[in-house]
């Protein structure tokens, strides 16, 4: 009994702690699936910012360059927009590797960087002493338009449109986040199913605790007495039946505590297959019980009480030693007391002790009238 209740403590300390754990972790993992797709959606941003930026002075650094081949008459244009090209490209790559998903783009990282190269080659053409070279210029220049135009239709098609290879895999990372929060909210919705299963589990058990004896598993004094008045005020044919097991202390005197318990659930074992099949069979306390009967009939009664003596014959087996037990009972029917819960519950009493001051077998009941057929078979 006592490992059974370290074992309820422990599981319902765990039901306790689990609880705020799925709440914090599902909070926890919603909160980093709302942080992934903001991070995200950010990265995105700047991508394409960064690359707009990038397109934007290619196509003023071609302007300036075809501005210079066709007049040649000033490089300051083209030297200024080249500048500002060739320091846009680290500022764009060093944004580019910070968005984890645009690293995994097949091609688009490899072409800017090539294109980067592109540049750096011509900075002693165009940053170097003397005039520029119109005619290494031309060829430099279709190079850059191509890179230029390659990139913008990359970015269009593999990062911009809704259906491109960068979205598909923003899509797949974010759903990779979202299965956690999802995980742990089904996990949590069956926690919950399970607290409710245990708490069902746990009431009924509380029930069927507070209705039966934990000793004999009878029916528990308040079950009992609680049947009783609701039998009464509604006026249900019952016969009520008190027993005593006679010469109980000296077992426990003898044997010890333990040896009574023992007795006591023997005892209850033939109730529960003889008497209680035609009622309720309760522990009031200590050595006494009580029987509701179902039948008002005491011939019947009689009928069903003899079952269960002869099912006491079988003795309980202590310490190798051979007891029999000897039960003294007394009974009433309810509606000769009309159904008055205390008269009924103090007759069958004084019923039980007449039949074990004059050591009858047989059940005594309170009705004198009653009495009278099976008084002398049970004196003989």
């Amino acid at each position: 009994m006592t490992k059974h209740y370290s074992n309820r403590k422990l599981s319902g300390l765990l039901s306790i702690i689990l609880g705020p754990i799925f709440i914090l972790s599902i909070a926890l993992a919603t909160a980093n699936l709302f942080s992934t797709y903001k991070t995200l959606h950010y990265q995105k941003q700047e991508s394409i910012w960064s690359i707009v930026q990038l397109d934007k002075e290619m196509g003023n650094a071609l302007f300036e360059t075809q501005r210079y081949i066709n007049s040649g008459l000033n490089e300051k244009p083209l030297k200024t927009s080249y500048e500002i090209l060739w320091s846009r490209f680290p500022v764009a790559i060093s944004s580019l590797k910070r968005d984890d998903i645009f690293s995994q783009i097949s091609g688009l990282t490899d072409l800017i960087h090539i294109a980067f190269d592109h540049i750096k080659s011509a900075e002693l053409m165009i940053l170097g002493p003397g005039v520029i070279n119109k005619t290494k210029l031309k060829p430099w220049v279709r190079e850059l338009n191509g890179m230029a135009n390659e990139i913008n239709q990359q970015l269009l098609q593999n990062i911009a449109a809704s259906n491109s290879e960068y979205s598909t895999k923003t899509f797949n990372k974010i759903l990779t986040s979202a299965l956690v929060p999802v995980v742990l909210i089904a996990t949590f919705i069956l926690y919950l199913g399970y607290l409710l299963i245990t708490l069902r589990k746990e009431q009924r058990l509380n029930l069927h605790m507070l209705a039966h004896d934990t000793l004999t598993e009878l029916y528990s004094r308040d079950m009992i007495m609680r049947t009783i008045n609701s039998f009464c005020e509604n006026k249900t044919p019952f016969g009520l039946l008190s027993f005593d097991l006679n010469k109980f202390k000296s077992v426990n005197d003898t044997f010890g505590h333990h040896a009574g318990d023992q007795l006591l659930i023997h005892l209850a074992e033939k109730f529960k297959k003889t008497l209680s099949k035609f009622g309720m069979v309760g522990r009031i306390g200590g050595d006494e019980f009580l029987w509701i009967t179902d039948s008002n009939d005491p011939q019947i009664i009689r009928q069903q009480y003899s079952l269960f003596l002869r099912a006491l014959k079988d003795p309980c087996v202590i310490n190798d030693k051979k007891i029999y037990l000897h039960i003294s009972a007394g009974g009433g029917i309810a509606a000769d007391c009309d159904f008055h819960e205390t008269c009924l519950l103090e007759n069958v009493d004084q019923a039980m002790y007449q039949a074990k001051s004059q050591q009858l077998k047989e059940i005594f009941w309170d009705n004198s009238t009653i009495n009278q057929p099976k008084n002398k078979a049970a004196i003989i």
